[in-house]
């Protein structure tokens, strides 16, 4: 059997088979209908609007050299990743010739492929219209469509308006044109069997997921609950059914367009039940995956979404920042906690949004702040941003300045943070500095903390209805 590797080589579509296949001027056998009703599908979705799709299905090959057609496939489906192989006979079945018909039946383009044919028109009034076409423009709000009684234009014309328009009757369906996204595959078959076990992957856009996160904060501001639910979108113009399903969570680098962009379809929600444990991490390459543990089915325009994980009482930290040189007045709250298993996660977490609530004292939820979160390994600590504290407030002026020589300067600043809760309440306030000139703190009020190279923090407790006041001199030297 060929490696995963070779499977999604790009290799079956390049110029030197093309060129064989159109050198062999043999005669195909009538085209063969491959469906998907009785194949296996495995779909590994990535964060990035890419899915890799396997999929195994039960083939009908003549001997010789036929045409297969191989429908219900992703309308966004990238024609050069397709890679198929019969693991029946791999080394006796030959694909020489691919081609991907799009072509899809629509109205206008209907009305194209029978100029000059003979038609028939039903108006909204009930007139009965029979002619040949001269020319249409079916949608456009100021189009009509031209008949003439005889060929070629001859005979009486009449021109019906396309908003009278009710139906319109064609005599067959053009060649050309077809129902659903189809690989069209020239293939020689010189094995004893006919029947074969064959399996098809290809890179397709219209399939992404993503990590929402919520998240009950207890009544005490110490813990919080969290449920992660993964959101899985099919906007790829088919359905997998009974697939199964991996995710892949990571920054894979990928070539500018190098999918289609295709039309995005409107989405409907399904809210999958999920399981204890829906879903098995473990490390992939430099990525993480996650692996689904039951088959789920993915309908054409469809979210769906699955439990990733669910945590409870995990302990948090509510932190007010005061960043006076960014924020002017405003103090913002974020919450603090650790990814770790003593906690109840421990996995890997993919990115994506926390959206926080709190009850109230009536019993019910009420929303208090989002964020997102980058892919955050085990054991490390996440901080989201929820908003601006109301009650607590501050202000930041410089108090003075001084050059001592020409290559020496002293910033002095005045910090006030005003507490205006019936609680005490810790309040880290930072000031940042020049990362490309050397730096020294002369003198300050209170003690801090060296966070990095260009950061340091002051962390007062202030009590009810009470001001810190922190003043310092910065020394630059340059």
């Amino acid at each position: 059997m060929p490696s995963s590797r070779a499977k999604i080589m790009l290799t079956l579509v390049c110029a030197a088979a093309l060129v064989a296949a159109l050198a062999l001027a043999v005669r195909p056998l009538p085209a063969q209908s491959a469906e998907g009703d009785d194949g296996a599908v495995e779909l590994t979705i990535y964060n990035s609007d890419l899915a890799l799709v396997r999929e195994r299905r039960a083939l009908e090959i003549p001997a010789g050299t036929s045409t297969v057609l191989f429908r219900d496939i992703s309308a966004r489906i990238n024609p050069a990743t397709v890679s198929f192989t019969s693991l029946t006979s791999p080394s006796k079945v030959r694909v020489r010739e691919q081609n991907y018909e799009y072509d899809l039946v629509e109205d206008a383009k209907l009305l194209n492929k029978f100029i000059g044919e003979r038609i028939t028109i039903v108006t909204r009034g009930g007139e009965v219209y029979q002619g040949y076409l001269l020319s249409g423009a079916r949608g456009a709000s100021s189009g009509t469509i031209v008949l003439s009684a005889g060929p070629d234009g001859t005979g009486e014309v009449t021109t019906v308006h396309s908003g009278d328009i009710q139906s319109v009757k064609y005599p067959s369906l053009p060649e050309g044109l077809i129902t659903r996204p189809t690989l069209a595959w020239l293939v020689t078959n010189s094995s004893e069997t006919t029947s074969h076990e064959c399996l098809v992957t290809y890179l397709t856009g219209g399939l992404s997921w993503s990590t929402d996160y919520v998240a009950v904060i207890g009544p005490k501001d110490d813990t919080l609950d969290l449920t992660g639910w993964v959101t899985v979108t099919n906007e790829s113009g088919t359905t997998f059914r009974d697939a199964k399903l991996k995710l892949v969570a990571g920054d894979v680098n990928r070539m500018a367009d190098e999918l289609g962009a295709g039309d995005v379809l409107y989405a409907m929600r399904s809210v999958a039940e999920a399981d204890a444990k829906s879903f098995e991490e473990k490390a992939f390459f430099e990525y993480h995956l996650y692996t689904l543990q039951f088959p789920t089915t993915l309908k054409e325009s469809q979210v769906k979404q699955i439990e990733l994980l669910s945590a409870a009482s995990v302990p948090v930290k509510k932190v007010l920042i005061y960043d006076g040189a960014r924020d002017d007045t405003k103090v913002k709250v974020e919450l603090e906690f650790l990814n770790r298993e003593s906690d109840g996660l421990g996995i890997p977490l993919p990115k994506g949004v926390i959206r926080v609530s709190k009850e109230d004292t009536d019993g019910s939820l009420e929303f208090i702040g989002e964020d997102r979160i980058d892919h955050t390994p085990k054991d490390e600590k996440i901080r989201i941003q929820l908003g601006s504290a109301f009650d607590v407030v501050g202000s930041r002026i410089e108090t003075g300045r001084k050059h001592i020589g020409d290559k020496v300067r002293e910033e002095s600043y005045k910090i006030e943070v005003k507490n205006h809760k019936e609680e005490p309440v810790e309040v880290h306030v930072r000031e940042r500095f020049s990362w490309w000139l050397p730096w020294e703190i002369v003198t300050a009020s209170a003690s801090y903390t060296k966070v990095d190279a260009g950061t340091i923090e002051f962390s007062p407790t202030i009590k009810p209805g009470g001001t810190a006041t922190i003043t310092y001199t910065v020394r630059y030297t340059r």
